[in-house]
C-alpha cells in the first residue's frame, strides 16, 4: 500500500502532528508499506527553516518540502502573516500534489485547517481520468472550522464560519473514512455534519504515546528534578502547549489558594499564546512557588514529565469535541495521576474517569482543584494506584503500536474495500 501524508508539519518539527506522523510513517514503513509525506519546509509557526526539500529515511519514506511565506506566529502582521503562511502552503502542497506520483490512499490532517479539501480535489480529478480511484482519509485534529470560532477568531454564523461549514461539509462527504481523536470529537461531528459523513465512516483513534520511550522513574532518581532543585518537592506539573483551548483561570485561582502551602510546586513546561500571561501573573502576584520553563528537548522528555507528582490537564467548555489534548498520553505512559481542569464530558476527563486516574474539576471551581491537588499530595497510596492505573490504561489501549496499527487497518480497509479492525 502507497500512501501519502498530507499535513503542514512533519518531523525533525517538534509540533504534535508532525511526532505523530513520524510515528505513524516510521510503523507503516516497517510493516512494508511504502510512504510519501507532503509537508512544509519551515518549522511550523516559526521563520527557521528545515533545509532540504526532499529526503529519504528508512525503507521506503520519502518526505516532500514545499517553500511559501513564513511570517510565523510572532510576526507583527499577526493574523494576516498567518494566513500568508496557510495560504502559500495550500498553493505550494496543491501544485506538488499533481507532479506527484500517484498513491492509493491520501492521509490529510487539519494543519492548516481545511487542508484534506486538496486531497478530496485530488480524488475527483482522478475520478474523472481513472478507473481506480483514488482513497482519501481524513484525520481531524482540530475540528474547523468549530476550533476558530470557539477560539474568537471567526465569529458563528459570519460568512468565514458559513464558508469554513461548507468546504468541511464537502471534505467530510467526499472522503473515504474519517479519523476523529475521541468520542466526543465523533459526536460533535455526527451533530454539526451529519447529513454528509455518517457514524460508521468515522473512526475513533486517539492520540498516543511511546511506552517504550515512556516510563515512570522516580524522582530520586531524575537528574532533571536534581538540576531544577525540585527534588523535594511536591510537583504539579503542566507540561506542553497553554493556549487559548486552556482553562489559565482556574489554574490561576488554585495556585493563589496554595500560596502558603510549604513544599507544593507548580511547574509549567512549554510554550503557547498565553504562556507570557502566565510569566506576567508570576510576577504581578508574586507567587513563590511557580516555576516557568521552556520546553524541553525531546530526548529529555522523560525526565521531564517525570519531575511531576500530579500531572495538569486543561481545556474550555467551547473546546468540547473541538480538540483533543494529546498531552494525557504522555502523563499515562510515565505512570502519573491527572488533575483534569474542564467539562467532565470531555475526552480526557471521560478517559481520567473510565479508568480512574485522576481527578476531573470543573471550570472556575479554584478551590475543588486546590483541594483535589492538597489530596493528592496527602495520599501516597491514593497517588500511586491513580499512576499504576494510567500506566496500565496505556499500555492496553493507548500505546503507539495500537494507535498506528489502527490507522493502518482503516487505510488498508478503504483501499481494499475491507472493514477496519475495531477499536
Amino acid at each position: 500500500m502507497h500512501v501519502l501524508i498530507l499535513n503542514q508539519t512533519f518531523h525533525p518539527d517538534t509540533a504534535a502532528t508532525a511526532q505523530h506522523m513520524w510515528d505513524l510513517a516510521q510503523d507503516l514503513d516497517g510493516r512494508g508499506h511504502r510512504v510519501t509525506v507532503l509537508t512544509s519546509r519551515f518549522y511550523y509557526g516559526t521563520t527557521q527553516s528545515i533545509g532540504a526539500a526532499f529526503e529519504r529515511y528508512g525503507r521506503a519514506i520519502e518526505v516532500h518540502r514545499v517553500g511559501g511565506t513564513r511570517f510565523g506566529k510572532k510576526s507583527r502582521l499577526g493574523l494576516l502573516g498567518r494566513m500568508s503562511d496557510f495560504a502559500s502552503f495550500y498553493v505550494s502542497a496543491a501544485w506538488k500534489l499533481t507532479q506527484l506520483e500517484r498513491p492509493d490512499v491520501i492521509l490529510a490532517l487539519t494543519s492548516p485547517p481545511m487542508i484534506a479539501a486538496l486531497a478530496v480535489a485530488r480524488k475527483w480529478f482522478d475520478g474523472v481520468s481513472r478507473n481506480t480511484p483514488l482513497r482519501v482519509v481524513y484525520h481531524v485534529m482540530d475540528l474547523y472550522p468549530d476550533a476558530a470560532v470557539a477560539s474568537g477568531m471567526m465569529r458563528e454564523g459570519g460568512m468565514l464560519e458559513r464558508l469554513g461549514c461548507f468546504v468541511t461539509c464537502r471534505t467530510l462527504a467526499g472522503c473515504d473514512a474519517v479519523i476523529a481523536l475521541g468520542e466526543d470529537m465523533r459526536e460533535r461531528m455526527m451533530r454539526r455534519f451529519g447529513r454528509y459523513v455518517s457514524w460508521e465512516r468515522i473512526h475513533v483513534v486517539p492520540p498516543w504515546a511511546d511506552d517504550s520511550e515512556l516510563w515512570p522513574v522516580a524522582k530520586r532518581d531524575n537528574a532533571l528534578a536534581d538540576e531544577l532543585g525540585l527534588a523535594g518537592k511536591f510537583c504539579v506539573v503542566y507540561s506542553g502547549n497553554l493556549g487559548v483551548a486552556h482553562d489559565l483561570e482556574t489554574i490561576a485561582g488554585a495556585i493563589e489558594l496554595t500560596r502558603e502551602d510549604q513544599g507544593l510546586a507548580w511547574v509549567f513546561i512549554g510554550g503557547g499564546k498565553r504562556y507570557e500571561q502566565l510569566r506576567q501573573l508570576v510576577t504581578e502576584r508574586r507567587w513563590p512557588h511557580v516555576h516557568v520553563l521552556p520546553y524541553q528537548p525531546r530526548e529529555r522528555l522523560n525526565q521531564s514529565l517525570n519531575l511531576a507528582d500530579v500531572h495538569l490537564v486543561s481545556q474550555l467548555p467551547a473546546f468540547t469535541g473541538v480538540v483533543v489534548p494529546s498531552k494525557i498520553f504522555g502523563i499515562m505512559a510515565v505512570g502519573k495521576p491527572s488533575a483534569m481542569v474542564g467539562p467532565i464530558n470531555c475526552e480526557c476527563a471521560r478517559i481520567i474517569q473510565r479508568h480512574e486516574m485522576g481527578i476531573v474539576i470543573a471550570n472556575g471551581d479554584t478551590a475543588g482543584l486546590a483541594a483535589g491537588i492538597r489530596r493528592l499530595r496527602d495520599d501516597v497510596g491514593l497517588r500511586d494506584r491513580l499512576g499504576c492505573n494510567a500506566r496500565r490504561a496505556l499500555e492496553e489501549h493507548y500505546s503507539r503500536r495500537i494507535s498506528c496499527m489502527r490507522i493502518e487497518s482503516i487505510l488498508q480497509s478503504v483501499v481494499t474495500g475491507g472493514p477496519a479492525a475495531t477499536r
